[in-house]
């Protein structure tokens, strides 16, 4: 039988921070990555927009995003490989109701050294080619139908950006092979189940490689690191439902086309958030969009919809930047968010029921910007017994029962 001192469920940017932070800190053991899939980082971490940012209202969230920045910042210089960083910003806009809280955010994030401007309409019009701030421009029919208010300001972030997290994830997991105790990476192998002893601590995990066989490996610790999938690994496992997480799978969609025109301005925009949660950023030469559904069920459906840009990302988006109507649809895809249902941020640290069992799940849509720091403050709690860089604590995932939510007020 074979064992390891750490087995790491998942082979995304999350568990590729942990790995490699956990031998730079000087983790002596022996570790073992399980994905089920055929190469590194082919599941989320493939499909994000990867965008990153620090415009948070909650201290957790500030700190893992400002402390990933800076390490992506130098992720070349220290692992040898670029991770597509760039910092071209991060752009909200408001309508006027939601304006009147920007002043209480502002204030937390000057209190927190967060890089940011707040803009007035005529800067947001001269940053976004096209886009227009009013509404008198459209069918008032049309806009009461849809909603549209005109936009009052924006908040800037300057440090934010965008970058490849499965470029990066790869990056981490290759600069681990160069440690002397190198993670062994089993591909396209699923866990059936975590074990656990009578006391339920986790003792190892059950796989199933791609020629059928299972295999029954021990580990000293079991990292979870499996996003939406997490509920069904841990009910397959036996964990009772309070001990399991407060996780959905939720699709989610981007769409590639075409600029709307040859202004070169399209190719500096920053990730912009406009009306009715539609975002967008420059991708490739390319305009990457995207709009989550609202209300979007828990469902393992990965079907991309290309109706659904071309009858409602499309139809909205036209309306604030008018060039955007000839933006035919290129290409795009579908994958996962595993969202947590009770207030949207990830879960991490020690099950408090079932010692051994690292959690690094439910990011929420927010794991290609906070993983890094995260599986750096998780590396620490394993290697030195307590976080060092950052207090991960009020992500536990013990915060439910505590009734100690993680509520974001302006944005999420």
């Amino acid at each position: 039988m074979r064992t390891f001192d750490m087995i790491v469920v998942g082979a995304g940017i999350g568990s590729g921070s942990l790995v490699y932070n956990l031998l730079k800190l000087g983790f002596k053991g022996s570790v073992l990555v399980v994905d089920r899939l055929d190469a590194l980082a082919q599941g989320p971490s493939a499909f994000s927009a990867g965008g990153f940012r620090n415009l948070w209202t909650t201290s957790i969230n500030q700190q893992l995003c400002s402390k990933s920045i800076d390490m992506l910042k130098g992720y070349k210089a220290e692992i040898g490989v670029s991770c597509g960083f760039k910092q071209t910003g991060y752009l909200f806009t408001y309508y006027a109701k939601a304006w009147e809280r920007i002043p209480d955010a502002a204030g937390i994030w000057a209190e927190n050294g967060v890089n940011f401007e707040l803009w007035k309409p005529e800067q947001i019009e001269a940053k976004i080619p096209g886009l227009k701030c009013g509404i008198d421009h459209m069918d008032p029919d049309v806009a009461e139908y849809i909603e549209f208010e005109p936009i009052v300001g924006g908040v800037f972030g300057k440090d934010c950006g965008a970058f490849d997290p499965s470029q990066a994830a790869v990056g981490y997991f290759e600069k681990s092979a160069e440690f002397a105790n190198k993670p062994a990476i089993q591909l396209r192998a699923e866990v059936l189940k975590v074990l656990f002893d009578t006391k339920g601590r986790a003792e190892g995990v059950v796989i199933k490689d791609a020629s059928g066989t299972e295999e029954t490996i021990k580990g000293g610790i079991v990292a979870l690191c499996s996003g939406p999938w997490t509920n069904q690994l841990l009910e397959r496992s036996g964990v009772p439902q309070d001990h399991r997480m407060p996780i959905i799978c939720q699709k989610r969609m981007l769409f590639i086309t075409d600029f709307p025109d040859q202004n070169p301005k399209w190719l500096e925009i920053p990730m912009s958030i406009i009306d009715k949660g539609i975002y967008f950023k420059e991708e490739a030469g390319n305009l990457m969009i995207g709009r989550a559904k609202h209300d979007s069920p828990d469902t393992f459906d990965a079907e991309f919809e290309p109706d659904y840009y071309v009858q409602e990302v499309n139809l909205l988006m036209q309306e604030r930047i008018p060039s955007t109507s000839v933006c035919k649809l290129k290409s795009g895809w579908a994958s996962f968010y595993d969202t947590v249902t009770d207030d949207h941020n990830a879960i991490l640290g020690w099950h408090e029921e079932h010692s051994g069992l690292l959690l690094q799940v439910g990011y929420s849509g927010h794991g290609a910007m906070e993983s890094p720091a995260a599986g750096l403050c998780l590396a620490e709690l394993v290697v030195t017994g307590k976080y060092q860089t950052i207090d991960c604590s009020p992500l536990r995932w013990s915060r439910f029962r505590e009734k100690q939510l993680v509520h974001e007020k302006i944005v999420i």
